[in-house]
């Protein structure tokens, strides 16, 4: 029974890692959409003003998440306190 315990959590931290990075794309395509909105504004704000400095304008964001599922891996409990104890002598 005790496979089945650690079978278990792993599943739930596995599900709870997806949700988190699902969360985290969300986000990070929101800001590269607000990133080429303002990109956008300032190359007109820049022509409007007849500006001739060279704006860096091709930024570009290798969006590409690579995930590799092991099937061995180390379940330990990362919630468990690490302080190191001071002697006193």
């Amino acid at each position: 029974m005790g496979t089945e315990r650690v079978l278990a959590k792993a599943r739930k931290l596995a599900k709870r890692l997806a949700d988190k990075i699902d969360e985290l794309s969300d986000s990070l395509e929101d800001l590269e959409l607000e990133f080429a909105m303002l990109v956008k504004t300032i190359d007109k704000l820049e022509s409007k003003q007849g500006s001739t400095k060279a704006v860096a304008s091709d930024v570009q964001i290798d969006v590409s998440i690579d995930v590799q599922e092991d099937d061995d891996f180390d379940v330990t409990n990362t919630s468990a306190p690490s302080a190191k104890v001071r002697r006193k002598f």
